[in-house]
């Protein structure tokens, strides 16, 4: 209806190039909503991540003692002598499993008495062996441990 109005007052030779007025209106695009998809992707890797490379075990202190006793507490001390070396295990000179150490240990110190293990490292011996005897040594009472070179 505009349009007839505003066509008829223009002249024919205008009218040909006339546009209708610009309409402008605002823009209204639909909004986006986030996905939520890829945001669970990420927190599950996330979480996955940080279980896999925590840990739940907790590192125990294995406690070491010098071998500079006292001579009043070494004349009552009643010895073993274990010997590490390189896969090797020797009780007062005999081989012996690491495994058979604990019993054969517990043994001499019910029939012998003794109180004190005295602990030969080789420097071919490896840490792990060092960490079980040790392991092993806490488990009898009344041992103390000596490490000599």
């Amino acid at each position: 209806m505009m349009r007839s109005t505003i066509r008829a007052s223009v002249p024919k030779r205008v009218a040909r190039h006339w546009c209708p007025p610009m309409r402008f209106e605002p823009a209204t695009s639909p909004r986006r909503q986030i996905s939520m998809t890829s945001l669970i992707d990420v927190i599950f890797l996330l979480l996955l991540f940080f279980m896999l490379s925590s840990t739940f075990s907790r590192f125990a202190d294995v406690e070491l003692g010098t071998g500079g006793g006292s001579a009043a507490a070494a004349s009552d001390a009643t010895p073993a002598f274990v010997k590490l070396s390189d896969g090797r295990l020797s009780l007062n000179g005999s081989a012996l499993p690491v495994e058979a150490l604990g019993a054969e240990l517990a043994r001499q110190q019910s029939a012998n008495g003794i109180n004190q293990l005295i602990l030969s490292v080789d420097e071919t011996a490896s840490s792990q062996q060092l960490v079980d005897v040790l392991l092993i040594a806490r488990k009898l009472p009344g041992l103390s441990l000596q490490i000599v070179q």
